[in-house]
């Protein structure tokens, strides 16, 4: 049979006690830390710590690292962020943001500023529009694009005929009449 709780207690020696009355197994009080003083990390991913020998990292590579391994931002259950990932703006949200025409970041891409894109705009627009000159060479550009939608009237059809009278039960044509020469 095995032994009873109270027996095995009593079969303990006293150093064992002793021991955990000691300031090492003591639970500690509310309070500061009395004795201790803040120390810097000596982990490698730690950009402010002390410098030994020649081989460590710099800050920037520190910093590069721990964006790497913190890129997520933190958000609630709604989905708004909470705390931003390292690195990430503290924009509000819906603000229109622009990334700019860089050189170094769009290396192999063609770049073209606001200003040359209007230039060109307007340039384009006066040649079309005169009919003694003619558009010769071919851009890169997306035409289609520059062209504004809102001057291209919307062709109102249920101004014209409703919906019922041609597509209902009780419709009587076959096919709709529409303002426009060809469908195309």
């Amino acid at each position: 049979m095995a032994k009873k709780r109270s027996s095995l207690k009593k079969s303990r020696s006293d150093s064992g006690s002793a021991a955990m009355n000691s300031k090492k197994f003591m639970k500690r009080t509310q309070g500061t830390r009395t004795g201790l003083t803040f120390k810097k990390g000596e982990h490698s991913l730690n950009p402010d710590r002390k410098a030994k020998g020649d081989h460590f990292r710099s800050r920037a590579t520190i910093n590069r690292l721990r964006m790497y391994k913190n890129f997520k931002p933190i958000r609630d259950a709604k989905g708004k962020i909470v705390r931003a990932a390292p690195y990430q703006e503290k924009l509000p949200s819906g603000t229109v943001a622009r990334v700019e025409p860089h050189r170094k970041w769009f290396g192999n891409t063609r770049v073209v500023g606001q200003e040359q894109l209007q230039k060109f705009q307007e340039n384009l627009g006066k040649a079309l529009q005169d009919p003694f000159q003619v558009v010769m060479r071919q851009t890169k550009l997306p035409i289609s694009l520059l062209t504004e939608k809102a001057k291209q009237q919307r062709v109102h059809v249920l101004d014209t005929e409703s919906f019922e009278y041609t597509f209902g039960k009780k419709a009587l044509r076959k096919k709709p009449k529409v303002k426009v020469e060809s469908l195309e």
